[in-house]
């Protein structure tokens, strides 16, 4: 199970880097639809690695940890086929009609902003409960860099408090999205537990 899980992480960081590399060309001819079914298969190919980590270290502690790990893979998922849906749909219907803008503006509000900021919320929490796994047994450093990445989640849950309201306080409103940020930190992510776990075959 742990060598299926590993094999998983090594396509989903595959597909990461086939995104990258051919992002310029795609979003140029507008497959979009095709972006986010990549990313869709991707988060999805990645769903055993919480319990793949959790046979490994047999914390139970993880067994909590895992069930954010697995339901934040799962909101993106869902939500990156959502996407995919409505932007093949609205690339061709949107040259027939403008309102078809305003339609990809809602989209992105209700399936983007809070949604997406909500499940690295729950990734954080996910890596926190790494982080006190790793410590426990002694291994430094998975321990101190599941720390680094759970702290990343004041800057979430921040992020998450302003786009969730109307009229954010003040200092929020300097707290920015920022999509490269979310991606380099993901592929950072997943390439560190990938590693765990091929060295723990």
């Amino acid at each position: 199970m742990i060598f299926a899980a590993q094999i998983c992480g090594y396509i989903g960081i595959g597909l990461f880097i086939t995104v990258a590399v051919f992002f310029q060309k795609l979003n140029q001819n507008e497959e979009y639809g095709l972006l986010h079914l990549l990313m869709a298969l991707m988060y999805a190919i990645w769903l055993p690695i919480p319990i793949a980590i959790y046979k490994i270290t047999e914390n139970e502690l993880l067994i909590i940890g895992s069930v954010f790990g697995i339901v934040y893979l799962s909101m993106l998922v869902i939500t990156m086929m959502i996407q995919t849906g409505h932007l093949v749909h609205s690339v061709k219907e949107g040259r027939k009609s403008a309102s078809w803008e305003e339609r990809d503006t809602w989209m992105f509000a209700a399936f983007g902003g809070p949604y997406e900021v909500y499940a690295n919320v729950l990734k954080g929490i996910w890596a926190l409960f790494l982080a006190i796994t790793f410590w426990q047994s002694g291994e430094l450093l998975m321990g101190s860099l599941m720390s680094l990445f759970s702290l990343l989640n004041i800057y979430y849950i921040l992020l998450l408090v302003k786009t969730s309201m109307v009229k954010p306080i003040t200092y929020l409103a300097k707290i920015k999205a920022n999509p490269y940020f979310f991606n380099l930190e993901t592929i950072a992510f997943f390439i560190v537990l990938v590693v765990y776990i091929s060295i723990n075959i």
